[in-house]
């Protein structure tokens, strides 16, 4: 079940896997300006904006790939929707409706992103922004490509645990330790990728920043 929600989840946020590429300085705008205003859409207008991004992305991508979406967000939206509904009911005010509209909220969010995302290529990006906005260029290409190489870490990750934890216990008790060593696993490699996309920065920041000026 995880091994099969990570493929999916890494189908779902890979770059550039649409037909379809669009300047990535469109992307950023369009991407900027949906999310803002789908942070400020009530419930007909989240119904109405997820129904036609479900459209527009089946259109773009397709339709495996839009169920891939759908299957990366159900878990955070799962999570969510039981976090807010236990808290609701300690506090005495349990409101569906708030939760309703936050989960499509989610939904739409992520279905944005991942439909923008399938349509933009990482290398056009840096040259198009880094052109006028270095930093930030290199700041969402590095986290794209963290959040990809992230996915299929854990993959293989999955597989290699699931053979030798599988190998000496099985059960409840052999999923429950390969979740904790998966979880400290993610654990020590975000520190470490973190450790040298940090040291790379340092080392050839100035370096890509000079030669993303020198461009325009």
């Amino acid at each position: 079940m995880i091994s099969w929600w990570l493929r999916e989840a890494s189908r779902a946020i890979t770059p550039g896997t649409s037909q379809t590429h669009l300047n990535p300085v469109v992307l950023v705008v369009a991407g900027c300006l949906g999310s803002a205003a789908l942070l400020q859409a009530d419930m007909s207008q989240l119904v109405i904006s997820l129904a036609v991004l479900t459209v527009a992305a089946t259109i773009v991508r397709g339709v495996r790939d839009v169920l891939s979406t759908y299957v990366l967000i159900a878990p955070f939206t799962l999570f969510y929707s039981s976090s807010a509904l236990v808290i609701q009911l300690v506090l005495g005010a349990v409101n569906p409706q708030v939760i309703l509209v936050n989960s499509c909220r989610i939904t739409s969010l992520a279905l944005l992103a991942t439909t923008l995302m399938s349509m933009l290529s990482t290398s056009e990006l840096i040259v198009h922004l880094g052109k006028y906005f270095p930093k930030t260029a290199l700041s969402i290409t590095l986290a794209i490509k963290l959040l990809h190489i992230a996915t299929i870490t854990m993959t293989r990750l999955h597989e290699v645990y699931r053979v030798n934890v599988g190998s000496t216990c099985g059960g409840v008790r052999g999923k429950i330790l390969l979740t904790m060593a998966l979880a400290r696993a993610a654990t020590y490699l975000s520190i470490l990728n973190s450790l040298e996309v940090s040291e790379a920065l340092y080392t050839r920041y100035s370096v890509i920043i000079e030669g993303l000026r020198a461009w325009r």
